[in-house]
C-alpha cells in the first residue's frame, strides 16, 4: 500500500512539474516538448535542465 501512495505521489509530482516546464516555454518562445519528456521521465533533473539551459 505505501509502495502504491509513493508512486502516486511520484508520477502527480512529475506531471505537475512538466505542465509548469511547458507553460514556462510557452511563456519563452521555447520548444517544450523535448523538457516536457525529460521531466515527465526524471522529476526534477529534467526540470532543473530546464532551467539551467534556458539561462
Amino acid at each position: 500500500m505505501r509502495v502504491r501512495k509513493f508512486v502516486a505521489l511520484t508520477a502527480v509530482a512529475h506531471v505537475a512539474l512538466a505542465a509548469l516546464v511547458k507553460r514556462d516555454a510557452s511563456k519563452r518562445g521555447v520548444d517544450a516538448c523535448p523538457w516536457v519528456g525529460a521531466t515527465l521521465l526524471t522529476g526534477v533533473v529534467g526540470a532543473l535542465g530546464y532551467v539551467l539551459r534556458g539561462r
